[in-house]
Parts: C-alpha cells; sequence; structure tokens
C-alpha cells in the first residue's frame, strides 16, 4: 500500500474575503480543490487520503456559516459518490458524524456505503472530528473494559487505546499538509501524527491543485524520517 497522507484543508473563508466573493463560493471551490488532492493521491499512487472537513470547534462559528457547511457537506457527499466510485475510491468518516443533520447523516452514510468496496485509495473524512475527543473515547472505552474485567491494567498499551479510536486498522500519516500557511496541526490526529513530515503551503485551500500534492509528496520522498532515533 501506498503512503498515508492528512490534509488540513485551511483557507476557504480568507480565499473568499480576499478575492471579493461570497463565502459559499469559497467553500465550493474548497470541494473543487478536494477533487484535485484525490486525483493527486491517485497519480501519485498513495494508500490512504486523510482530510480534516469539519472539526468540533467549528460548531462555534456563526450559525449561518454552520448551517452552511452541512448543506455543503451533504451535496458534497450525493454529487461525488458517482465519480467517486469510477476512481475506485472508498470513502469513510472519523468524527462524531451523529450529531450532524439528518440530511447530511442519510448522505454520508449512502457515500460510505456505496464506495466500500473500493480498492484504489480510502479517502478518510473527519468530520466533527477532535484529536484530543478521539483520546478521550478510547481512554473511556479501555476503563470501561478494565472495570468489566475484559482487560486487565497490566495490558493496557498502544495497541489497546489504538483499538479503541474511530479507525484503529489504519497506518500513522506519513505526511501532513496544511494551507493557508499557518503553523499549527490544530487538534487533527493528536495521536497519530508523532513521527509525521509537515509540510505548510502557502497557498489558501481553494487553490490547491494536484500539483501541489505531487509537489508535496515529492518532498517527503527526500527527507530522512528517523521517527525518534
Amino acid at each position: 500500500m501506498g503512503p498515508h497522507v492528512a490534509i488540513i484543508m485551511d483557507g476557504n473563508r480568507r480565499w473568499a474575503a480576499a478575492n471579493g466573493l461570497p463565502l459559499i463560493e469559497g467553500y465550493r471551490r474548497g470541494v473543487a480543490a478536494l477533487r484535485e488532492a484525490v486525483r493527486g493521491a491517485i497519480d501519485a499512487g498513495v494508500g490512504m487520503l486523510t482530510v480534516y472537513g469539519f472539526s468540533t470547534e467549528n460548531w462555534n462559528r456563526e450559525q449561518r456559516e454552520v448551517d452552511l457547511l452541512m448543506q455543503l457537506c451533504a451535496l458534497f457527499a450525493r454529487s461525488e459518490r458517482r465519480s467517486l466510485g469510477r476512481q475506485g475510491v472508498r470513502v469513510r468518516t472519523i468524527g462524531d458524524v451523529e450529531a450532524f443533520p439528518a440530511t447530511a447523516r442519510a448522505a454520508l452514510r449512502h457515500l460510505v456505503e456505496g464506495t466500500g468496496g473500493n480498492t484504489r485509495l480510502t479517502l478518510t473524512l473527519a468530520l466533527n472530528y477532535s484529536g484530543r475527543a478521539e483520546i478521550v473515547r478510547a481512554a473511556q472505552a479501555v476503563a470501561r473494559d478494565a472495570a468489566t474485567g475484559r482487560l486487565q491494567p497490566d495490558e493496557i498499551d498502544e495497541a489497546a487505546l489504538r483499538a479503541r479510536m474511530y479507525a484503529p486498522d489504519t497506518s500513522d500519516p506519513d505526511l501532513l499538509i496544511r494551507t493557508g500557511g499557518e503553523y499549527r496541526v490544530s487538534n487533527f490526529l493528536l495521536y497519530h501524527i508523532a513521527y509525521t513530515e509537515l509540510i505548510t503551503l502557502p497557498i489558501m485551500w481553494p487553490e490547491f491543485t494536484a500539483e501541489h500534492f505531487l509537489q508535496a509528496l515529492g518532498n517527503l520522498a527526500v527527507r530522512e524520517r528517523r521517527y525518534g532515533a
């Protein structure tokens, strides 16, 4: 399997403001950029692509923007299912998707089910996701199993914790790309990126292309990864 690439898709709102366009246009262009990322991942033989679509902190934005994001989420899930299926992309989600409106949940469920048999690329959408919340959720599951005797205290290790996370079979990302020029991980995959290579791009997410993806992956290829050694 090819490498695992994660992306923090930052800059939709700033791009729209800088170009004098309505907010919705920034997010529409952001969806187009995600198509580009998928194309780049397929061209490069990437095995997994994980993107930060909606964080738990995003609920704090204006209600109008939250409603817009929910609508776009449902629209993306419905409109992209056939295209992603043709490309051999399997889609899955991580995060508390149950907090989304019913229309968005149903569209996402159909997208996941409709692409479940594909094997060319796994596209994971992090939705209503928090890295800290994922760790807390796994710790709570460990505590419940220990309290009922299904797990002994000395059996609690990294494998036990990972087995209780959202996607325990997923490898750690080899590369994390962040657009928007910021230098922070924003509560994304906190447990998983201990030895992930980081690349920050000065462009806004709507400007991202498959070529940017391939260039970032090329940068990874020349780095010496030591994993703490």
